[in-house]
């Protein structure tokens, strides 16, 4: 069976994971979550989500790795993390 991996340390998408019922390991990603200069929500969020995914992925060859980001957004300005 693969190996499913949340390439996060978040409580509330590991709660969703759990409510599914499916067996995964908790492993956060550790990448700069800078946003660049004139990056769009969007583009910020999609770019960090990737990252964490990546990052985990490349460290375990053959899992599922879930990565995902949340920011707080009003209208295009970015506020970050709730």
């Amino acid at each position: 069976m693969t190996q499913l991996i949340l390439a996060s340390a978040s409580p509330r998408r590991r709660d969703l994971l759990e409510r599914l019922g499916l067996a995964f390991e908790v492993i956060p990603a550790d990448i700069d979550e800078t946003p660049h200069p004139g990056e769009g929500p969007r583009v910020y969020a999609t770019r960090i989500a990737e990252g964490k995914a990546r990052h985990v992925a490349e460290r375990h060859p053959g899992a599922w790795v879930l990565g995902a980001d949340t920011i707080v957004v009003v209208g295009e300005d970015l506020l970050g993390k709730p």
